[in-house]
């Protein structure tokens, strides 16, 4: 009766703990208006289609945007708050599945593998609306699901499924391309087991052909649905963007991804200092003292510790990335240590060195197609964080020699004080125009899309002002041409984009808006309707005055840019109707 008693309280705890994985990344739904990312892949969701995006960034990320289409045709899909909740519900697909596997797979401590996701999930920055990022992430972890089942049972299947999962996230995201780097785990894997060459090639074949598969299975639709060369002309522009947005250069992505570990090393230094004279300590007391000397060992490791953050190692704002950058980072780093300290140990087992060899490749191929550098990694570590908390305990608990000690309290401490900024972290942080948003006490009731949204006062107001002034002058069913920043209007406001809704990015060249922009001349030539013109409140003085006064452009091209469109509005006579403290509408 006891026994039965344990295994209903057992299950109770474990449907408790998908309950709250569910729901935690449901909890900021009702929080935020961001202007750029999340309003901007809403916008490409409600208005999909090359005559509104960009041809390298719908061929790019064309599967995200097949979903995120999708679920706006949902109930409630017409609202941003239904759509975080659809957007989010996926991000808790991934926390449930990498919890699951790290308890059932791993046989990590459920209560500790629960934690880690639920700091992981706190670590999330971006917004769920990035389906780009957060599709990106569900099929990279089920390849590597995949690839483990395959892998531990010697069933091929699974490593032809793993290979078709990495290959449709190319459909994803064009740059998932470096994902294909998973096949060092079958490399590592069979040289571990002492598999003959031929075997290790059998394998590594049978994830190609699903990966290949799957890439020219996508191809083929492309071809059906667009014609091969317009898609393979969309995705060439995406190359040649780097001329003008140098971070997305393969180059420029690992030179600031190891730039970025290494300039967080400056923490990691002052503590391997710190283990030094620890070491010393270790070696210079007599043997018998082993409490005390763990004693000096743990009041070492804290007195650091409080020295880093009063030196700015994480702050108590947390609002801002640098609360937790810095830690986390740290602790990259240190896991990547611990994977090569799992490997090269022989009471190890092959399962847990596969493992420590797919944490390291995830974290660094996450941040591969991105400009984001470390970043990247951060909002991706479902698995990686339930996986490595579980091994520091197992560490903690089986190495008992002192010698040992310095580590483990330099890892502890680590984790201890990334999982207290983490949850404050998750709590506070909303992202918004790329930081946190701040006083998010105000509904916006009169905009339609931000109906139960909350925002700042401000920004609550500027939008509903927009808003009721589009209605009442009659330009709320007219395409809208934006910039300055505020490609999220289009959706928050109803209106269909004239041309690239986020004219303002770097990789949409001044060429490119030039041919835009004279397609919408033609249109305005042909008798059809002359966009609505919204622009950030900055450049009214440029606008009236060619001032820069307080928008600060980011180079040449973005004033070429707002020259073009200051031409357009000179040509066909369009004047300033409305005006607030973030917005002008000129029509």
């Amino acid at each position: 009766m006891k026994i039965a008693r344990n295994k209903a309280a057992e299950r109770a705890l474990w449907a408790a703990g998908i309950v709250i994985l569910i729901l935690y990344p449901l909890r900021h739904a009702g929080l935020g208006v961001d202007l750029w990312d999340a309003g901007y892949n809403y916008t490409n969701f409600e208005y999909p289609g090359l005559m509104y995006m960009d041809s390298m960034w719908y061929y790019s990320t064309w599967l995200a945007g097949q979903l995120g289409t999708f679920l706006t045709k949902l109930p409630f899909g017409g609202s941003m708050l239904g759509m975080n909740i659809y957007t989010g519900l996926l991000v808790s697909l991934i926390a449930v599945l990498s919890w699951v596997f790290a308890v059932k797979k791993l046989n990590a401590p459920a209560w500790i593998a629960f934690l880690g996701e639920i700091l992981a999930l706190s670590l999330c920055w971006a917004p769920s609306a990035i389906l780009y990022n957060y599709l990106t992430y569900l099929l990279l972890l089920a390849g590597t699901l995949l690839l483990h089942q395959g892998l531990t049972t010697q069933r091929r299947g699974f490593l032809v499924a793993a290979g078709v999962a990495l290959g449709v996230n190319v459909a994803v995201r064009f740059s998932n391309l470096p994902q294909a780097a998973l096949i060092i785990a079958v490399w590592t894997y069979g040289w571990m087991g002492r598999k003959k060459f031929r075997e290790i090639l059998k394998d590594t074949g049978f994830c190609i052909l699903g990966y290949v598969g799957a890439i020219a299975a996508y191809m083929l639709l492309m071809s059906a649905l667009y014609g091969f060369s317009e898609y393979v002309q969309g995705i060439m522009r995406l190359f040649e963007m780097t001329e003008t947005a140098r971070d997305y250069a393969p180059s420029s992505m690992f030179t600031a991804l190891f730039e970025t570990y290494y300039e967080s090393a400056y923490w990691l230094k002052r503590y391997l200092v710190l283990g030094a004279a620890e070491f010393v300590l270790i070696f210079i007391l007599p043997r018998s003292w082993v409490k005390i000397k763990k004693a000096l060992i743990i009041a070492g490791t804290l007195i650091v510790t409080v020295w880093l953050i009063q030196k700015g190692y994480c702050y108590t704002d947390y609002h801002i990335y640098e609360s937790v950058f810095d830690p986390c980072v740290t602790l990259l780093i240190l896991m990547i240590v611990m994977s090569a300290y799992l490997l090269v140990r022989k009471s190890v087992s092959r399962e847990e060195k596969l493992m420590a060899v797919i944490a390291v490749v995830t974290v660094l191929i996450t941040s591969l197609g991105s400009n984001n550098a470390v970043y990247s990694s951060i909002n991706n570590l479902f698995l990686v964080m339930p996986w490595f908390l579980g091994v520091l305990l197992k560490f903690i608990k089986e190495r008992k020699e002192i010698w040992y000690f310095p580590f483990q309290c330099l890892l502890t401490a680590t984790a201890c004080l990334l999982l207290v900024q983490g949850l404050r972290f998750g709590r506070t942080f909303v992202y918004e125009q790329a930081t946190g948003g701040r006083n998010m006490d105000t509904v916006v009731s009169e905009v339609p899309v931000l109906r139960g949204i909350k925002t700042s006062r401000e920004k609550a107001e500027a939008l509903t002002g927009l808003y009721l002034h589009l209605q009442e002058s009659g330009a709320a069913d007219r395409e809208c041409l934006l910039y300055g920043q505020i490609p999220g209007v289009a959706y928050y406001m109803e209106l269909a984009p004239a041309m690239n809704v986020w004219s303002d990015l770097r990789s949409y060249t001044y060429i490119n808006m030039k041919d835009d922009l004279q397609q919408v001349r033609a249109e305005a030539d042909a008798g059809q309707e002359k966009p609505v013109i919204i622009l950030n409140a900055g450049l009214i003085s440029y606008v009236e005055e060619k001032k820069q006064g307080d928008y600060p452009f980011q180079g040449d091209q973005d004033i070429q840019k707002m020259e073009l469109i200051c031409t357009f509005m000179e040509e066909y006579g369009y004047e300033m109707t409305y005006e607030n403290e973030k917005f002008a509408v000129y029509q």
